[in-house]
C-alpha cells in the first residue's frame, strides 16, 4: 500500500497528540479495503480585540469571521486500505468548506485511489491534499484552533491531479506528477503544474522536502510560481515538535515584476498529562514583495492553545494568537490600521 510520508504518517503520529485522535490513530493503522467511516465535528468562537473592519479578521483562513459562533465542520471520511490498493474520500460541510471550496458550504475535500506494486512503484490519482506543511484542514489533528501564517499564505490546500510513486525502502519514499494548480478543481489555464516530493519516517522523525512548479495565474502559461518547502516533526518522550521552512516566488505578479515569500515556524504540542495537551506556535513570513498578500510586510504570528479531554473523544480547546506586522496591515471598525491583532478562540469538537 501507499500512503504518503508527508501526510499521512505524520497525521497518524500527531493525531495521537489530541486525546480527541486516538481512536483515529488505531483505525490509520488496520489495513483493509473494507471501508472504515470516520470523522469529526467542531465548532468554535472567534474574537478579534482589535473588533476588524467589516467584521473580518485579515490574513486568517478558517476563523476569520470576528464575534461569530461557527460549524466549523461536520466532517465526513470513508476510507480503506490492503498492501497494494488505498482509498479515501472525505466530505466537509459547514464554513470550513467554504473557504477550501471557495465558495460552497459542502466540499469534497479528498477522493483519490492509490496502487503500489510488489517493487514499490505505484501511482495516485484524485484530490489529494498539498505536499506541503504539516498543519491539515482537520482540525483535530493540529496543535492550535487557528491555521498558521505559512498554511494560509505561502502554500495551497489541496490539488486535482496524479502522481507516480516509489518506496525505495521503509523509510524512504519518492513521488512526482502533476495537478491542475493550486485549489483547483478545473484549470484556470492550459499549462499544469508539476510537484514531487522526498519523504522519510522513522520512529522519532517524520519529514520531507517537496516542490512545486507551474503556471497558477489565469489564461496565463508564460508566468510561473515556484516553491519549496521542507517540514515534519520530531517526536520526544512528552512532545513533539513541528517545523516548516518554507520559499516561494512567482512571475510578472506584481506590477509586472516577480514576487518572492518566505516563512518558517515551530509549532510543539506537549502532552501535560491524560486528558490535557498544551499546543503553540511561533512563525514568520516575510512576503517581500507583497505577492501574497499585497503588501510588501515580515508578519508574525503566536499562539497557545491548551486542550481538554472532556469526555472520551469531546476535546474543549482556547487559543490566544497574537499576529504583528512591519506595516499597518489590519483596520478596525473605525477605520484606524494597526501593526498588531489579538485574536482569542474557543473550540468544541467531537471525534468519531
Amino acid at each position: 500500500m501507499y500512503v504518503p510520508i508527508a501526510r499521512a504518517s505524520i497525521l497518524a503520529a500527531l493525531v495521537t497528540a489530541l486525546p480527541a485522535g486516538r481512536a483515529h490513530a488505531q483505525r490509520l493503522e488496520e489495513p483493509s479495503l473494507a471501508p472504515v467511516v470516520s470523522g469529526h465535528v467542531n465548532a468554535t468562537y472567534n474574537f478579534n480585540l482589535i473588533d476588524p473592519d467589516m467584521g473580518i479578521t485579515r490574513l486568517h483562513a478558517y476563523d476569520a469571521a470576528h464575534n461569530s459562533f461557527l460549524l466549523d465542520a461536520a466532517h465526513l471520511a470513508l476510507t480503506g486500505s490492503d498492501d497494494r490498493v488505498s482509498y479515501a474520500v472525505e466530505i466537509d460541510a459547514g464554513s470550513d468548506a467554504a473557504v477550501t471550496s471557495g465558495d460552497d458550504d459542502i466540499d469534497v475535500q479528498e477522493a483519490w485511489l492509490a496502487y503500489q506494486g510488489p517493487s514499490g512503484l505505484g501511482f495516485r490519482a484524485g484530490k489529494f491534499a498539498t505536499f506541503h506543511g504539516v498543519e491539515v484542514i482537520e482540525s483535530p489533528v493540529n496543535p492550535t484552533v487557528s491555521r498558521g501564517l505559512l498554511f494560509t499564505l505561502a502554500q495551497p490546500f489541496t490539488h486535482v491531479g496524479a502522481v507516480i510513486t516509489y518506496r525505495i525502502s521503509p523509510t524512504l519514499d519518492v513521488a512526482a506528477g502533476a495537478v491542475s494548480g493550486w485549489d483547483r478543481m478545473i484549470d484556470n489555464n492550459d499549462g499544469k503544474t508539476l510537484l514531487a516530493r522526498l519523504g522519510m519516517n522513522t520512529p522519532n522523525l517524520s519529514a520531507s522536502i517537496s516542490m512545486y512548479a507551474g503556471p497558477e495565474q489565469p489564461d496565463n502559461d508564460q508566468d510561473w510560481r515556484y516553491s519549496v518547502d521542507l517540514s515534519g516533526v520530531s517526536r520526544f518522550a512528552s512532545f513533539d515538535l513541528w517545523f516548516q521552512l518554507i520559499a516561494g516566488m512567482e512571475q510578472d505578479v506584481v506590477a509586472g515584476e516577480e514576487g518572492r515569500w518566505a516563512g518558517a515556524g515551530v509549532q510543539p504540542v506537549f502532552r501535560l498529562g491524560e486528558k490535557l495537551t498544551l499546543g503553540a506556535r511561533a512563525e514568520v513570513f516575510a512576503d517581500q514583495d507583497g505577492a501574497r498578500t499585497g503588501v510588501d510586510q515580515t508578519l508574525i504570528d503566536i499562539s497557545i492553545a491548551p486542550a481538554v479531554n472532556v469526555y472520551r473523544t469531546l476535546v474543549v480547546r482556547a487559543e490566544a494568537r497574537l499576529d504583528r506586522s512591519t506595516e499597518e496591515a489590519f483596520t478596525d471598525v473605525n477605520g484606524e490600521t494597526r501593526r498588531t491583532q489579538i485574536i482569542t478562540m474557543l473550540e468544541a469538537l467531537a471525534t468519531f
